[in-house]
């Protein structure tokens, strides 16, 4: 497979916040020898940056053991996943969706229970991901016409760009610790919500808040004293700047949902950088 072809492998999940859209503007941010530094990215939700990059070398990790666990049974049992998938399907409904969101919930991990996580994200509303204090997934179904589900070679694909990392569910705190001199970090945190009803930061037990943000960025500083390069994508508020005032900041417009609504809008994000 010629780098051409790595470079097209796109992620397997819908996710809130995900960067599929912002990667042609983003790639420019990234220094030009990015694939052959290790690579750290410790919020990694869809993985749309780590599969755009490809780096020979990566540490990918989520506190979402939801998220983790899926990508580590897709990227050793693929073909029993993509089977279990194609079932689960081909009997898409309102009411079969409801049936799979309790088995999911009422269920340990598994080659069918990461199918099921497939499913769900595939068919859920808006590809959002969220649990409850439980951490019961919760999210209702999403109505949507034709859902699309990815094939077994899809899958394998996919596999396969995961084979060079390791995969960690662990907090980003305990992430960071192993990123070195030289190394390049993509930080890619839940947004803190830029009005009274987005909120981006269910997708754990752990809420994500601003006492995090502020913390991240004290994570930040010291990797930029390590000598690492980081990268961060964040929202665009007077916080944020605020936290990494003297790094090099950058203003991008995206589409976001920003609420409950299905309705998207226009915002703005920051890219921010050390180097």
């Amino acid at each position: 497979m010629n780098r051409q072809e790595v470079r097209e492998i796109r992620p397997v999940l819908r996710w809130v916040g995900g960067k599929q859209f912002l990667l042609k503007q983003l790639l420019t941010f990234c220094p030009t020898d990015v694939a052959d530094r290790r690579y750290h990215e410790p919020f990694l939700g869809a993985a749309s940056m780590f599969l755009a990059l490809r780096p020979r070398k990566a540490n990918l990790s989520d506190s979402n053991p939801h998220l983790m666990n899926a990508y580590r049974i897709i990227s050793t049992r693929t073909d029993e996943v993509a089977r279990h998938l194609s079932r689960l399907s081909k009997q898409d409904s309102q009411q079969f969706y409801y049936l799979t969101r309790k088995r999911y919930n009422n269920s340990r991990f598994s080659i069918v229970q990461a199918a099921r996580f497939l499913y769900l994200n595939r068919t859920c509303f808006n590809g959002v991901f969220r649990v409850n204090r439980q951490d019961q997934f919760n999210v209702p179904y999403g109505h949507k016409p034709k859902p699309w589900f990815p094939s077994r070679d899809y899958l394998r694909n996919f596999a396969d760009a995961m084979s060079t990392a390791g995969l960690f569910t662990e907090d980003y705190r305990r992430a960071l610790k192993r990123a070195k001199n030289g190394d390049f970090v993509y930080l890619d945190p839940p947004y803190p919500p830029l009005n009274g009803t987005s909120n981006f930061a269910h997708y754990t037990l752990d809420r994500f808040g601003v006492p995090n943000q502020h913390d991240l960025a004290e994570e930040v500083r010291e990797l930029d004293k390590r000598g690492c390069l980081v990268l961060i994508s964040n929202a665009d508020t007077k916080l944020i700047r605020q936290l990494y005032r003297g790094f090099r900041i950058h203003t991008l417009d995206a589409t976001r949902f920003v609420s409950c609504k299905a309705n998207k809008n226009s915002v703005k994000e920051l890219v921010i950088r050390n180097y």
